[in-house]
């Protein structure tokens, strides 16, 4: 993939963030500290660390889940890797969340 549709696969993860709300709050994920980072690949692979607002909350597990399934969908992503850090099981978080 080119520099400039990286760019725009970038701009395009940006704005599902920033109108992605946070199941317990009123604010946007590109707004909160949850996401600690984004990487996006010149063949489309996704990778968002994230910190979840609340560690033992199914529904934000859920929500992730969702967002994952968002950014899936989103032309030029051939995969989304959520990296979860932060909580108590983390690794279980990043298994759950990320299927083989």
């Amino acid at each position: 993939m080119k520099p400039k549709k990286v760019q725009a696969l970038q701009r395009r993860i940006v704005r599902i963030l920033s109108t992605w709300k946070d199941p317990h709050t009123d604010v946007v994920m590109a707004e909160s500290t949850q996401i600690q980072g984004i990487d996006v690949s010149s063949e489309g692979h996704v990778q968002l660390a994230v910190i979840p607002q609340r560690p033992h909350c199914p529904c934000c597990l859920f929500d992730l889940r969702d967002l994952r399934e968002k950014i899936s969908s989103t032309k030029g992503v051939t995969s989304v890797e959520l990296l979860i850090s932060g909580v108590p099981a983390a690794e279980r978080w990043t298994r759950v969340l990320n299927p083989s």
